[in-house]
C-alpha cells in the first residue's frame, strides 16, 4: 500500500508543483512550504481513499491510522524541505545540488516506507517494498507503480537533468554553427562577346541564416517524450527502438554538431536522459 502514498508524493512534488509556487520560496520560504505540504496532504489523504476502495475489508482504525501516518508525512516532508532550502543556498557546485535533489527525494520515500510501517499494521512490514518486483502486487499496485515510473522518467529526470546540465548548456548568443547557418557556392558563367571572345566570370555566393534555438520547454518535452519511449520499448522487451530513436533525434540537431560546445552538450544530455530512461524501464519491466 506504500506505493499508492508514495505516487502521491510524486504528484504533489512534480505535477502539482507549479513554476511560480517554486519561484515564490525564494521571497516567503515557509508559506510557500506551507501551500506545497497541504498539497501533499490531500493527496495523500486520496490515496487512503483509493486504499479503502481496492480493499473493502480495511477497518476503520486502519484508516484512522492511515490518516496518522498523512499528518506525521506532512510533518516530515515540510522538514526535509525546509532543510534543503536552506542547505542550497549554501551549496553552489552542480553536482552538489544534484545530489541534494537525490538526497531529498530518498529522504522523502524513506519516510513514507518508515512511517507507514509504524502506523499501518498493513504495511508494517518491510518486505512489501519487495513484493512489487514478485509479481505478487495487485494490479492497482502494479498501475500506480508504472505512473510513477513515468512521472520521475519525465518530471523528476527532466529536473534533475536540468540541474546537471545547467552549466555547460550553449548560451543564447547567435554563434557559428550553433544559431548562425552559413553557406558558401561559386557559380562559373561563361559568356562570347561579338568578336567570339569567351570569357569566363567566377561568381562566389555567401548566404547566412541567423536563428534564435527553441525555448527550454520545447526541449525540455522532447526529453520527457524520449524516456517515456524508452520506458515503454524496455517494458515491452523491445530494445532495438533505441537505435531508431537514437537517430530521429540525431537527425535534427546534424548541423549544429559542427560546434563543439553543442555537440559535448547534446552527447552528455543525450547518454544521461537514456541511462535513466533505460534504468527505469527495467525496473518497470521487473514490475510486470
Amino acid at each position: 500500500m506504500w506505493i499508492y502514498f508514495y505516487a502521491a508524493h510524486l504528484l504533489g512534488d512534480f505535477i502539482f508543483q507549479s513554476d511560480q509556487l517554486i519561484e515564490q520560496r525564494k521571497d516567503n520560504l515557509i508559506a510557500t512550504l506551507v501551500k506545497h505540504v497541504a498539497i501533499h496532504a490531500i493527496l495523500m489523504g486520496m490515496a487512503c481513499l483509493l486504499i479503502a476502495l481496492a480493499s473493502p475489508s480495511i477497518t476503520s482504525a486502519t484508516l484512522r491510522s492511515f490518516g496518522q501516518a498523512v499528518f506525521l508525512i506532512a510533518i516530515s516532508h515540510y522538514v526535509i524541505d525546509y532543510g534543503k532550502m536552506k542547505l542550497s543556498k549554501k551549496i553552489n557546485g552542480v553536482g552538489s545540488q544534484a545530489l541534494l535533489f537525490l538526497i531529498d527525494q530518498v529522504l522523502h520515500f524513506l519516510s513514507i516506507i518508515l512511517v507507514l510501517r509504524y502506523f499501518a499494521a498493513a504495511t508494517s512490514n518491510i518486505q512489501a517494498f519487495y513484493v512489487m518486483f514478485t509479481g505478487n502486487a495487485s494490479i492497482y499496485e502494479k498501475v500506480t507503480a508504472t505512473i510513477c515510473i513515468f512521472i520521475l522518467a519525465t518530471y523528476g529526470a527532466g529536473y534533475f537533468l536540468g540541474i546537471l546540465l545547467q552549466n555547460i548548456a550553449p548560451n543564447n548568443e547567435l554563434q557559428e554553427g550553433i544559431y548562425r547557418l552559413s553557406d558558401e557556392k561559386t557559380e562559373v558563367k561563361t559568356k562570347y562577346e561579338s568578336d567570339g571572345r569567351k570569357e569566363t566570370e567566377i561568381i562566389t555566393i555567401k548566404t547566412e541564416q541567423y536563428f534564435h534555438d527553441s525555448p527550454a520547454k520545447i526541449g525540455q518535452i522532447i526529453g520527457m517524450l524520449e524516456r517515456t519511449l524508452i520506458v515503454i520499448l524496455m517494458m515491452i522487451h523491445l530494445p532495438q527502438g533505441l537505435a531508431f530513436l537514437a537517430a530521429l533525434k540525431t537527425l535534427t540537431r546534424f548541423k549544429q554538431f559542427e560546434h563543439k560546445q553543442f555537440a559535448e552538450y547534446y552527447l552528455i544530455g543525450t547518454l544521461s536522459s537514456s541511462m535513466i530512461g533505460i534504468l527505469l524501464g527495467v525496473v518497470a519491466s521487473n514490475i510486470w
